[in-house]
């Protein structure tokens, strides 16, 4: 009987819930769990040019030993333009493909971007609502772009990764994105465009806004102005809701020599070989703290631009893409660097909340000794 009754109660759960229960923990290869959109790769594929110096050079003992300890998958090193260093491991190899998590959420600025360029967005001051009509319980006028970009929409969410009954749970393991754009209400205070806080919904409502304006899958989107221009080698996937449309905070899966062709066009500036893909303004832009914002604690927002973080590592000023199990694409100007990194686990501290830690440090130091 008691067996019954619990088997009664997860049925009549709803679907992140019964998710949650039974896979816990979100997981690199969670794709196989979800429908999807392709991303296919380019018509024109263009591998890496492996440097002379490929692989004669590796990070220390002490650092290889780290990778091991953290399940790093994928590491590599870009450096002007040629694959530097090359390491796989957990069965991975150059044509894995792995899940990006939040990494995916400077994608989604990438697109934001290049909608701006063409006119199709008038402005990142333009009303959200103006565009995400899904959004029923937010009033017109109170949410700009802007505010969206930069995570200071200030929306009634609470960022857990750990409660299955949160909106966070309910936007990975849900299958009705339209649903949960239809629960958000902004918090009281006025706090829109002043106050940093991290909320993956923010993410949710630009992939919206990009699906909305184009009319066109976040996928199709990604495989016109990314996939395509950049000559990637491999097909990608988007996760998507049972509606089709992509968990865009998250959950494009792609392996790790297609998304160092995104950090090499950060590098860029936007541009890949001649082409101009997103204007060289924009990712200036995207790739500067919002300085004028402040977290809850008052602290001047120095680490976060347009989906983007930044970290300060031995004098070098680096933006970079991130994924809450250590995904990392390193951009390091002053070097003509790329890094990036994949893997299954990540050391955090609660008491360094943009977890700008020892864990993020060392694989970009890992990266900085094989390349000076």
């Amino acid at each position: 009987m008691a067996l019954f009754l619990l088997a009664l109660i997860y049925i009549l759960l709803p679907l992140h819930v019964q998710m949650g229960l039974k896979y816990n923990f979100a997981d690199v290869d969670d794709y196989h769990l979800f429908e999807h959109h392709e991303v296919k790769k380019s018509l024109h594929p263009k591998a890496w040019e492996l440097s002379p110096d490929f692989n004669k050079k590796e990070p220390s003992k002490d650092l290889l030993n780290f990778f091991d300890e953290r399940k790093t998958c994928a590491f590599l090193v870009i450096k002007d333009g040629k694959l530097v260093y090359e390491r796989y491991a957990e069965n991975y190899d150059k044509e894995t493909i792995s899940g990006s998590f939040s990494m995916a959420k400077t994608v989604n600025a990438l697109l934001i971007g290049k909608l701006l360029e063409q006119g199709k967005i008038k402005s990142l001051d333009d009303d959200v609502k103006k565009h995400v009509p899904q959004l029923t319980k937010i009033p017109e006028g109170k949410l700009t772009i802007r505010d969206v970009i930069t995570m200071s929409a200030n929306i009634d969410w609470d960022e857990s990764y750990w409660n299955i009954f949160s909106l966070t749970a309910e936007s990975y393991y849900g299958n009705d994105l339209d649903k949960l754009m239809g629960k958000l209400v902004l918090r009281n205070g006025n706090l829109q465009g002043k106050q940093w806080e991290y909320q993956s919904c923010c993410t949710q409502i630009l992939g919206y806004i990009i699906k909305n304006v184009t009319q066109k899958s976040i996928a199709e989107n990604s495989q016109e102005y990314l996939w395509q221009p950049l000559g990637a080698e491999s097909d990608a996937v988007w996760s998507t809701d049972k509606n089709g449309m992509e968990k865009s905070f998250c959950c494009l899966n792609a392996t790790a020599r297609d998304f160092a062709r995104l950090g090499q066009l950060v590098l860029q500036n936007g541009k890949w070989d001649s082409l101009q893909i997103i204007d060289s303004a924009f990712i200036q832009e995207m790739t500067t703290p919002a300085s004028y914002l402040k977290d809850v604690k008052g602290n001047t927002c120095d680490w976060y631009g347009y989906q983007t973080w930044m970290i300060n590592y031995k004098g070098h000023q680096i933006p970079y893409f991130r994924g809450i199990l250590g995904q990392f694409i390193f951009v390091v100007p002053d070097q003509n660097t790329v890094i990036v990194r994949l893997g299954k686990k990540i050391k955090k501290n609660p008491n360094d909340p943009q977890y700008q830690n020892d864990d993020i440090r060392n694989y970009i130091e890992a990266g900085l000794q094989v390349v000076q």
